[in-house]
């Protein structure tokens, strides 16, 4: 039998990772797979697209898979007591902590990994690369896909539904790329992010994947070909911070935004967006209406029709005193240092 102690915040750690890297969406990928490489225990776990593998510490002679559910090892975890965590590797794979007893019975399995090399490029901080991909996957839901990518001396990531379009971008001086991927994984990315936010990444990428490289293993993400025409209305929006506009309080935005987004999710109904005099921002419903008004112009006449949520959650992210607002021929948008939310003109 081989065995190995694991410090108990180090293993607490990487159990929040993986569980958040495998989200909830696919109950079927929320395995952790235990292996040895070169006599070094490793942990991985997918959502299908988003790999990761991590370090647990110093293992020889194992060889194979073990697979245990990711939910046991987050109840093993759950108790008060911070003993080391001791995995035994046999005709069972079992965990031992403190009073705690974990077994899994039968925990032989076949080689999940998909593997794909890529080269690092940049060195980057989890928070950074975490806020870009959260600003620029935010207003999507299950099913569609975030655009990634690297042009212009920047990396960003960019959503887009009916007409409402989302976007952040930071300094990235590697090799440009353009790709999509899920906007689960896009999400499930984030949330891993958060756990290792201060860490820094070396980042890159391949034909196939998006990787990133930091002390305690790899994260990749595969990539999806996008079309031409979208990588071209992608350019008109870089670099963000060269936009010009009225600084408006970001506040009175944040607020009208929030109270109309609750009104619509309560009453449905059609929400409109509008500058004159003032700004207004309200909600349509068959037997009802809100309307939120402040004193604010633009120096024209605007309207749009408007999700409010979706400005809502882009609002609710970035942290700037002020936005910058401005309308051109196609969009209104709003705009903070480096990130952008613009929703298309009637």
């Amino acid at each position: 039998m081989k065995k190995i102690k694991i410090d108990h915040e180090y293993f607490l750690k990487i159990v929040n990772l993986l569980d958040r890297a495998v989200g909830t969406v696919e109950p079927i990928n929320r395995r952790v797979y235990f292996y040895s490489h070169r006599d070094i225990l490793k942990a991985y776990a997918s959502d299908g697209c988003l790999m990761v593998n991590v370090t647990l510490g110093n293992v020889s002679g194992l060889k194979g898979f073990y697979a245990s559910p990711l939910d046991s090892l987050k109840l093993l975890l759950k108790s008060g007591e911070k003993s080391d965590v001791e995995i035994h590797f046999g005709t069972k794979l079992e965990f031992l902590k403190g009073s705690e007893y974990l077994s899994i019975l039968h925990p032989v399995a076949n080689d999940p990994r998909k593997r794909g090399a890529f080269t690092t490029e940049i060195e980057v901080k989890a928070s950074e690369i975490a806020h870009v991909v959260d600003i620029g996957s935010i207003i999507l839901k299950e099913g569609q896909e975030t655009i990634v990518g690297a042009t212009r001396g920047m990396f960003f990531a960019l959503g887009e539904e009916y007409g409402h379009l989302s976007i952040a971008s930071m300094d990235y001086s590697g090799i440009p790329f353009t790709a999509a991927i899920p906007y689960e994984t896009a999400r499930h990315l984030v949330k891993m992010l958060d756990v290792i936010r201060d860490e820094k990444f070396k980042f890159g990428h391949s034909k196939d994947i998006i990787g990133l490289k930091f002390d305690d293993g790899v994260v990749t993400v595969c990539k999806m070909k996008i079309d031409d025409e979208m990588v071209n209305g992608i350019e008109r929006f870089l670099p963000i911070r060269k936009l010009e506009g009225v600084s408006i309080e970001a506040k009175i935005l944040r607020e009208g935004a929030s109270l109309c987004a609750k009104f619509q999710r309560k009453n449905g109904g059609k929400g409109y967006l509008e500058f004159s005099n003032q700004f207004r921002i309200g909600v349509l419903s068959k037997y009802s209406a809100y309307e939120y008004i402040k004193p604010v112009s633009l120096g024209e006449k605007v309207r749009v029709n408007i999700i409010p949520k979706k400005l809502n959650q882009f609002l609710s992210r970035i942290h700037e005193k002020n936005v910058r607002v401005v309308a051109d021929e196609i969009f209104l948008i709003f705009k903070g240092k480096s990130e952008l939310f613009a929703i298309k003109r009637n």
